[in-house]
């Protein structure tokens, strides 16, 4: 029990830890207001209330494939939100970046991708949680697991969110937002995975095999799918959505731009 309830964080709520810690890395840069990840996430909490109640009637939908449809429309859909935040700050002149329409605009997408993301992961969770409460004797281990979790989850969103300043500061000027298009497109090989399950998609060949490299199962492998969206053994067709779904964002992002900020070139420049 406190071991399935310790992987159940890194699987699921892991996601929402490293969006809030992508978010505030960037939340002065794009200027949104304060309340912004706290509205996002008291809408995501009501939206994921709804989705459970409604958990029964999606999944027998379409044959019995509604949940798996509903979660890929909504991955593409976060995606779609992601790209559309991150370009918001491509060829702004500070005369805009004071622009009320602008903030808000951020203040927008970054409350919707926040709450989307708790809508998503929280429910797998709430299911969880909820149907192990009842049994008797488990309190405590459940508890515990909870803890544990939380307290894993949240320092590594504390170190990803030290780790986008440093790239920021030293290295490159958007490396959050190009972490965010990875993220982003890692819902996209998620998607992928949720129609090869209910045979939508094609299942084609293997590509290869990294899972001598990095367990899929291992704390490493939790967090590399959570971030990235990493499949230890994905087939042709995933491999191919995934980097046409990365050259697509790249594009309209314009990422990389002014590729590397090297601290030497800062002082040469002063």
């Amino acid at each position: 029990m406190l071991i399935n309830t310790v992987l159940l964080f890194l699987s699921n709520s892991l996601v929402i830890f490293i969006v809030i810690a992508l978010l505030l890395s960037i939340k002065n840069k794009y200027l949104m207001s304060g309340n912004t990840l706290s509205i996002g996430a008291v809408i995501g909490v009501l939206m994921m209330l709804i989705l459970w109640f409604c958990i029964d009637g999606i999944s027998q939908m379409n044959d019995g494939t509604g949940l798996e449809w509903f979660y890929a429309i909504m991955h593409v859909f976060v995606y779609l939100l992601i790209l559309a935040f991150v370009n918001t700050t491509n060829d702004v002149t500070s005369k805009k970046r004071d622009n009320i329409t602008y903030k808000s605009k951020n203040s927008l997408y970054a409350s919707a991708i926040m709450a989307l993301v708790i809508m998503l992961q929280g429910t797998n969770f709430l299911i969880y949680f909820l149907g192990y409460w009842s049994q008797d004797n488990v309190i405590n281990t459940l508890f515990v697991g909870i803890v544990l979790g939380a307290g894993i989850c949240m320092s590594i969103s504390i170190l990803l969110y030290f780790f986008c300043f440093f790239l920021n500061e030293r290295f490159y000027g958007r490396s959050t937002e190009l972490i965010f298009i990875f993220f982003a497109c890692g819902l996209i090989n998620k998607t992928s995975d949720l129609l090869l399950q209910i045979d939508f998609l094609p299942s084609t060949r293997m590509i290869f095999d990294l899972d001598f490299i990095v367990r899929e199962k291992s704390e490493l492998g939790h967090f590399l799918k959570a971030l990235l969206g990493y499949d230890a053994s994905p087939t042709i067709l995933q491999v191919v959505l995934y980097f046409t779904a990365l050259f697509i964002a790249l594009i309209l992002c314009q990422v990389p731009r002014k590729p590397w900020r090297l601290s030497r070139f800062k002082e040469i420049k002063s």
